[in-house]
């Protein structure tokens, strides 16, 4: 045994020796640990850093994010907790940011990925169109077109829908099957455009103001801007301006022609890319959707849900209907077996006697009050012909005669009274006045003014004076005045 194993092992030599030699395959073990072992000798086995923007980031426990530069060349990136603990200062990657990664290149064997060990990872800023995209959000935002006070409401149960994608895209295909499996012979018509590259932008804005403006003439009730997931770089053309200002002035144009007796406007929902993808003609648009699916669902109503209402619907009106016509044949039943429907007459006789004797106790009451209002009318008019102005008159004209009588009585008596104090006056006055006097055979001297002259010094020389006698007067001019200082200066 030791003798064949011997010779074979010498003839296994002498044809080596004489057949060339061929390198044998790597296993893939084989070929993984060759491959990391030239990694390893990158940059004189160095970490490298690498500047990029991140894309797809997943953060969790371990971070996984790719890094992508404008030529849209790509890496992933793998930042693990025990290593993100040894660096305090590491930056949080979001997407479009750019960031500095430094680490180490490894090749994954069960992902068969290229990877990025992260070791250290710093901001740097963020990307171009992550840029871009918070300039003209921001932008837009002042202007108005977020406003939600100007978003169009949704139609409660579209009958029609017109579809803004491409023909060939994956969300016509996810939309159509989701209206016809949630309603049968739903209608959703297709505007072919492009839905990807910088071309796609300016067909896009032509298909929005098209479909606003030919909704009524289409019979559509909503318009659906929509296309699968992808990349920032596939879903720019909806985060171009001209895009946005599409849906804005069309849906202003529409508004203002229903003002004018137009076409009531349709409103415009937009499901663009993923549930993680938000879009500038998502925030512009009527409603979002976080997919084309989701805005199918949205729109078109689930025929087996309405059903299923109408039959619960149609069951609880057939029980309402039934549990009503048993009531009103059991109510009917009892009715029947009434009193008042077998005799009524006895149900009408105690009210019919209870009438009479109200009736004769108000013919007793009205008589009564009759006769209560006959006396009182009857003293009322003797007093009321007492106070007649008639007698009050006459009663007064007696009296303003009678007192008037009186008055005349009095007054003649008073005057009566009054003359003969004034006969009695008189005597006495003519007894005592100057007339007298001068009966006797004196004389009144009287000034030039007609006072009596008592005084001798009163007069002049030349002084014109009248002397009155009993029997008439003469004037006289005094010649000389003589004063006699005996004589009583009294009067």
């Amino acid at each position: 045994m030791l003798f064949v194993q011997s010779a074979g092992n010498d003839a296994d030599a002498t044809e080596s020796a004489t057949e060339p030699s061929t390198p044998r395959p790597y296993s893939v073990r084989e070929a993984v640990t060759l491959l990391n072992r030239s990694l390893k000798e990158i940059d004189g086995g160095r970490e490298i850093s690498i500047l990029g923007e991140v894309g797809s980031p997943r953060l969790a426990d371990h971070w996984y994010f790719t890094l992508k530069d404008a030529t849209d060349a790509q890496i992933s990136c793998s930042f693990f907790a025990q290593r993100r603990r040894l660096d305090p200062e590491c930056a949080t990657p979001t997407l479009g940011q750019m960031v500095v990664a430094t680490g180490r290149l490894e090749y994954w064997d069960r992902g068969g990925r290229l990877s990025l060990i992260v070791s250290r990872l710093r901001a740097e800023g963020e990307g171009d169109l992550h840029q871009r995209f918070e300039r003209l959000k921001s932008t837009l935002a002042d202007a108005g077109y977020f406003d939600p006070a100007a978003r169009l409401p949704m139609p409660e149960f579209p009958r029609r829908l017109l579809m803004i994608t491409s023909r060939d895209g994956a969300a016509r295909q996810d939309v159509e099957a989701t209206a016809r499996q949630r309603w049968p012979g739903f209608e959703v018509l297709l505007h072919h455009v492009p839905v990807q590259g910088a071309a796609a932008t300016p067909r896009i804005a032509r298909a929005i103001h098209a479909a606003r403006d030919q909704a009524a003439a289409l019979g559509v009730d909503a318009i659906v801007l929509t296309r699968g997931g992808g990349s920032i770089e596939d879903l720019w053309c909806f985060n171009e301006r001209e895009v946005a200002d599409a849906i804005h002035h069309s849906r202003r144009r529409a508004i203002e022609r229903h003002g004018r007796g137009g076409p009531p406007p349709v409103p415009l929902i937009a499901a663009i890319g993923h549930e993680t993808d938000t879009s500038i003609a998502e925030l512009a648009a009527d409603a979002r959707a976080s997919t084309p699916t989701q805005a199918a669902m949205r729109l078109v109503p689930d025929a087996r849900e309405h059903r299923g209402v109408l039959d619960s619907r149609l069951e609880r009106l057939r029980m309402l209907v039934a549990g009503r016509l048993e009531r009103a044949a059991a109510r009917l039943a009892a009715s029947a077996r009434h009193e008042l429907i077998r005799r009524p007459e006895r149900l009408v006789d105690p009210h019919l006697r209870r009438a009479k004797e109200l009736q004769a106790r108000l013919d007793v009451a009205l008589r009564a009050r009759l006769v209560v209002a006959t006396t009182r009318t009857d003293r009322s008019e003797s007093r009321l012909a007492a106070c007649s102005p008639r007698n009050r008159a006459t009663m007064a004209m007696d009296r303003i005669e009678s007192d008037g009588r009186r008055l005349d009585r009095a007054m003649t008596t008073l005057l009566e009274r009054h003359r003969t104090l004034v006969e009695h006056a008189a005597r006495r006055l003519r007894a005592v006045g100057p007339e007298q006097v001068l009966d006797r055979g004196y004389s009144l001297t009287l000034d030039p003014q007609g006072r009596p002259i008592r005084d001798a010094s009163r007069l002049t020389a030349g002084m014109n004076v009248t002397t009155r006698l009993a029997r008439g007067e003469f004037d006289a001019t005094v010649d000389r005045v003589r004063e006699d200082s005996d004589s009583d200066p009294r009067p």
